[in-house]
């Protein structure tokens, strides 16, 4: 059958050929195959040891026979991809068509046409690769940008929100919020403040106002909003509270501020003084809860500083 079907496959254009399926010897490789190669017949078989399983990239040679066999003991059908190196050893991308044939004598042959590809392949390829680049490109501008957002929204000198990023959060979330919720709104100043500038000099000052941010972060949950609203004053919006939740963190900060803080063997005494209002109970908008907090926060320091005070109407 072989010897009949030559003469055909030499006539039609495209790369045939015929391996042994016991051994994967070549049998029989067509001009066409040959001529996509630029390979005389010896020099085909030779470069390839005249085998099928040579012909490929040894990185493919498992992989490929396995698909194979695995296909031919379903049926009489097989198809798989693979590499080859050309005479000019560059790479070429094949696409492989194959039939198990019995002979008249009993014998087995696989009857192929391969397909190159390469092109196509190689295309896909840089278009990956151009994707992946962009992306890189897009994700690495999302991250600047990220950054950028959190830097400003950052106060530069403790890393929690400045004034206008806490305004505009604490905003946000009133916005969003239903009358039956309990919010609270603190107003912070820390005591005495120039009197540490003055006498331990503005970078123990900023020293200080690090320690007071710290202990902020410590005292009230991830899920607060908390930052700095300039100077030596801040401000904590307690998400869902009680009066009872908010009145004990009031009392933990204060305890946590009034314990002495030690800088190069010097102990400074700093306290901070609070004023608490309530939503919706002493404002329903940021303003409102603003100027209570703010008044609140003066009975704190005319009344003698180092506590917190609860807004009330006079």
């Amino acid at each position: 059958m072989i010897s009949e079907s030559m003469d055909l496959m030499n006539r039609i254009p495209g790369a045939f050929f015929v391996f042994d399926h016991k051994t994967y010897k070549f049998v029989f490789v067509s001009d066409g195959l040959l001529n996509l190669f630029g390979l005389s017949e010896k020099a085909f078989l030779d470069r390839y040891f005249n085998s099928f399983e040579m012909f490929m990239f040894k990185e493919d040679r498992k992989r490929v026979r396995e698909l194979i066999e695995g296909q031919f003991n379903l049926g009489d059908y097989c198809e798989a991809n693979f590499r080859v190196k050309s005479i000019l050893d560059d790479e070429k991308f094949m696409i492989f068509q194959g039939r198990l044939v019995v002979e008249n004598d009993g014998s087995e042959n696989v009857y192929g046409v391969l397909f190159e590809v390469t092109e196509m392949v190689v295309s896909q390829q840089e278009i990956s690769r151009m994707n992946q680049e962009l992306y890189n490109r897009t994700n690495e501008e999302r991250i600047r940008q990220v950054q950028m957002s959190h830097k400003a929204k950052t106060d530069g000198l403790t890393g929690i929100l400045n004034k206008s990023a806490v305004t505009e959060s604490i905003k946000d979330y009133l916005f969003e919020s239903e009358a039956d919720q309990m919010h609270a709104l603190l107003m912070i100043d820390c005591d005495n403040f120039k009197y540490v500038n003055d006498n331990y000099g503005h970078a123990v000052g900023d020293e200080v106002i690090k320690y007071f941010a710290s202990v902020l972060k410590r005292t009230f949950r991830d899920s607060d909003i908390k930052g700095r609203f300039g100077g030596d004053e801040f401000m904590v919006f307690m998400k869902n509270t009680t009066k009872e939740a908010t009145l004990l963190r009031a009392a933990q900060l204060n305890e946590a501020i009034r314990k002495p803080y030690i800088k190069d063997g010097k102990e400074i005494r700093i306290s901070c003084s609070i004023g608490v209002a309530y939503y919706p109970k002493d404002g329903n908008d940021f303003d409102t809860l603003f100027n209570a907090s703010d008044d609140a926060l003066y009975k704190s320091k005319t009344a003698g500083k180092d506590r917190f005070t609860e807004y009330k109407k006079d």
